[in-house]
């Protein structure tokens, strides 16, 4: 009589009986999954968390002027002014980094900004007068403490949009005052919030480039010339955007002064690479606990279950089946956690994201990742209580019974 084959299970089987071990002992089940699902829960949540922080900070830093760069005239060699060539706002729109561009053209000569026409004109009161295209101040991403900017509908009529420095100094508190500019009335459309990105607004007058070159015809050359380019773009070194920006405003490789705040740039890929290293570490060490979690209960498992295992083994089962239905069943523990651990994890982060008045910033793309790697820490988990399982032999384990 030949020597009988050990007795092999279809991968059906296998995962039946890994099944039934789970549901087996609904309470260990649930302990055990527990344990993963708060590490998975704790690592979603808390990295939610702290990627909405960074995006709030990282958001108050680009506000601040992190990815705005200003392209203004240059000098030659003499020291005089070369203008911006015409085409400058459009050649750097078509930059791939650019995201968006405000153009600002050069005021007319010698106005005065008062509140009303009983001021004297010998009053002098340092505020400037900018001549904005369409558009010029979404650049910027401004924020208006009362009233709106003006647009392509009203960018042939005398309105203007206020500093908040401005709107202080000439006491005008709302929009639909009025003010004068060079003897003339303007309405007043808007009052801007302090832009610490370009403290020049605060400061100054925004009027319509259309409404000036019509009011001031005889001076239409020194209007049309660029005054500056603000430009918004990706984040990005400081450096190379500073170059970039100056070809593409002037190929021809003129003069052009390009101000870029490279220590909020630098700030900002700090942070950003700090808050991400952060992330990854609270992820890694939340998986590690849930993993330990894990390999405690499962390792209590192959102690319970000593007569099973004595059992099968005695009925033909390899040290090979053994050892897969233990580590099967520890996967199945993490999916069923990690499952329940993503759910809980992002609902609390959304949660306090929207508590704390951020935007909520979860890295959808990357649950796969979490569900992913957590079905690794259990396969890891289980390989040492299932080495221990296959290694008894049918006799060690019902004795221990």
């Amino acid at each position: 009589m030949g020597e009988r084959k050990p007795l092999r299970m279809r991968a059906a089987d296998l995962m039946r009986a890994a099944w039934t071990g789970v549901t087996g002992r609904p309470s260990r089940t649930v302990l055990a999954a527990l344990g993963i699902a708060l590490g998975v829960a704790a690592y979603v949540a808390l990295s939610g968390i702290a990627a909405s922080n960074q995006t709030a900070l990282l958001d108050r830093l680009d506000a601040l002027g992190a990815n705005l760069q200003v392209v203004t005239p240059g000098r030659d060699a003499a020291g005089n002014s070369v203008p911006l060539p015409d085409a400058a706002p459009d050649t750097i729109a078509r930059q791939d980094q650019v995201e968006r561009v405000g153009v600002f053209l050069t005021a007319p000569e010698k106005l005065q900004t008062f509140r009303n026409d009983l001021v004297p004109a010998s009053n002098g009161n340092a505020i400037g007068v900018m001549v904005a295209r369409p558009g010029a101040l979404d650049a910027l991403d401004v924020t208006y403490a009362h009233g709106h900017g003006t647009g392509e509908a009203d960018a042939g009529l005398p309105l203007a949009v206020l500093g908040s420095e401005t709107a202080w100094r000439l006491g005008v508190t709302r929009e639909g005052d009025r003010i004068v500019i060079d003897g003339t009335w303007y309405g007043v459309v808007g009052i801007l919030d302090p832009v610490p990105q370009a403290p020049t607004l605060d400061t100054s007058v925004i009027i319509p480039d259309a409404w000036t070159l019509a009011r001031y015809p005889d001076q239409t050359a020194r209007i049309s010339r660029i005054a500056a380019i603000y430009v918004r773009t990706e984040s990005g070194d400081a450096e190379t955007m500073r170059r970039m920006l100056a070809h593409a405003a002037d190929p021809a490789g003129g003069p052009v002064a390009v101000g870029v705040s490279a220590d909020l740039s630098k700030a900002r890929a700090e942070a950003d690479g700090s808050l991400t290293t952060l992330g990854l570490a609270i992820g890694a060490i939340a998986l590690a606990v849930g993993g330990m979690s894990i390999a405690n209960m499962m390792v209590v498992t192959v102690m319970e279950r000593r007569g099973e295992i004595g059992l099968r083994r005695a009925l033909g089962a390899t040290p090979g089946t053994i050892r897969m239905q233990f580590v099967v069943e520890s996967a199945l523990l993490s999916a069923l956690g990690a499952t329940g651990g993503i759910l809980a994890g992002a609902l609390v982060a959304v949660g306090a994201a929207v508590h704390a008045g951020q935007t909520p910033a979860l890295d959808w793309a990357g649950l796969p990742a979490a569900w992913g790697a957590s079905m690794l820490v259990g396969v890891l988990a289980g390989l040492y209580p299932a080495a221990r399982a296959c290694r008894l032999t049918p006799v060690e384990a019902l004795r221990g019974e």
